[in-house]
């Protein structure tokens, strides 16, 4: 890149366009925990902000594609951007960028791209900028012929300079906020081991944040600390949204989709008033209990899985957490839940700080109690500005590894992951398993029985949907 920011103009009036081709990558060959089904949402946002400054935009899902993302460059290319979200196959994502004709205007954005800048610039020189947060504000001001000096959140390089411009505040999530579907080169169905269940399923955002402090986690802050508030889109913009879909299963994004429950109801009235009939899965926190009705009136509209963020059986770690709740008010809570007919999967935590091996094993007959379907296990990890690392700092036994994970003394890793699979087999019995295959046909989502038989069968792990 030149010393000045690219000359652009903006779009309209008869006035060219300032890009002619845009390429988008997603540069991952592995999927998370092998789920295979979600698309790249926040690229085709960032794509969806683009795409009136250009005269073409293309996005590409290496996860999806043989080749590399040099092989979609043409002659006509003048900017890529690439979402760096995970701090996994880091040396094949620089590989990637690296790859990129040092001529064409280089950016990159996404969760670990805006937590290490600096690591991501110094390594491969031929990165012009990093978007740091959210990416959408940003991009827009970047097309629009803005400056570089003068955008928030744009981490850039001048000559042999890094320059960090000031933070950008969370701004509200606005109605217009739309992926960009149709650049889409295919279709994303539930795919286990690399085999496609047929079962097409798509997600949307409704809105960012959350309102609680639980300890652990850090996707209630941006990446650089700041507590993200909760802000939502329309019902009536969440609804159209919806009605433009074609995939039979929607999974929204939002952190807690049920913070306000009216909004919920609101949105409930709208899809039923329109006959949308799709099923839809969400976060959702246990206190979503005390609204019995708006609980009916998702049924009638088609919600069907609530992902609860549950994490113990102890009110020591559940006080620790800050979750807001003990195991008396989840027992109150999820004898109300039990009486949906939404499944119910319930999210806990290995390894919590304090926990010894007895009290972890309790996890399995706690979630059958207070009638989970389903379970995820996962482990105790540090994220920037989460706080455990200083509550492991203070708490003898405890270490956090190079990659974040968190274990103990009297809980090494591979105990852990041998306690995981114990915890899993005392769950998922043959009982278990026909209770949840039986809830999955009443919701008429049969093409995804074969998967789901499989992923019970060999212990998989499913994670929140964040993307």
């Amino acid at each position: 890149m030149s010393e000045e920011s690219p000359p652009l103009t903006n779009p309209g009036g008869g006035r060219p366009r300032p890009y002619r081709h845009v390429l988008c990558v997603y540069p991952y060959r592995r999927e998370l925990k092998e789920l295979g089904f979600l698309p790249p949402l926040g690229l085709e946002h960032i794509a969806s902000i683009i795409e009136p400054f250009a005269s073409e935009v293309e996005i590409v899902d290496l996860r999806r594609e043989p080749c590399h993302a040099a092989d979609f460059i043409k002659s006509s290319t003048d900017l890529v951007c690439f979402s760096v979200n995970w701090d996994r196959e880091i040396k094949f994502v620089a590989g990637e960028i690296s790859s990129i004709d040092p001529g064409i205007t280089l950016i990159a954005g996404g969760r670990h791209a805006t937590e290490a800048p600096d690591q991501w610039m110094e390594q491969i020189p031929c990165l012009d900028a990093v978007v740091r947060g959210d990416g959408e504000e940003t991009m827009s001001e970047i097309c629009s012929q803005a400056p570089w000096e003068q955008i928030s959140g744009l981490s850039f390089r001048r000559g042999e300079r890094i320059i960090h411009n000031p933070n950008r505040a969370p701004g509200p999530i606005p109605d217009r906020l739309q992926p960009c579907r149709s650049r889409r080169r295919q279709k994303y169905d539930v795919q286990l081991k690399g085999l496609g269940t047929g079962l097409e399923v798509d997600m949307l955002s409704g809105s960012r944040g959350c309102p609680f402090n639980c300890t652990f986690c850090s996707f209630n802050r941006n990446p650089w600390g700041v507590k993200r508030k909760w802000t939502a889109r329309s019902p009536e913009s969440v609804v159209d949204e919806l009605e433009s879909i074609s995939a039979p299963v929607v999974a929204f994004t939002d952190d807690l989709f049920t913070h306000d429950m009216s909004r919920v109801e609101h949105i409930c009235d709208l899809l039923l008033k329109r006959g949308i009939k799709k099923k839809y899965v969400i976060n959702a926190r246990l206190e979503i209990a005390r609204h019995p009705e708006g609980i009916r009136k998702m049924e009638q509209a088609g919600f069907a899985v609530l992902l609860l963020g549950i994490e113990s059986a102890h009110d020591k770690t559940l006080k620790a957490m800050r979750k807001g709740f003990t195991t008396r008010q989840i027992r109150r809570y999820c004898d109300v839940l039990k009486k949906s007919t939404m499944i119910k999967h319930g999210y806990f935590i290995l390894g919590n700080i304090g926990e010894s091996e007895d009290e972890m094993l309790q996890t399995a007959p706690f979630a059958r109690e207070i009638g989970m379907d389903s379970i995820s296990l996962s482990t105790l990890r540090n994220s920037p500005y989460s706080g455990l690392d200083e509550l492991v700092a203070q708490t003898p036994g405890y270490h956090i590894s190079p990659k974040g994970k968190i274990y103990s003394d009297h809980c090494p890793p591979k105990k852990l992951r041998k306690l995981r699979r114990r915890l899993y087999r005392d769950f998922y019995s043959t009982r278990q398993v026909l209770k949840l295959t039986n809830k999955f046909r009443k919701h008429g989502v049969l093409k995804l029985l074969p998967g789901i038989a499989w992923n019970l069968a060999t212990h998989r792990v499913r994670q929140p949907l964040k993307r």
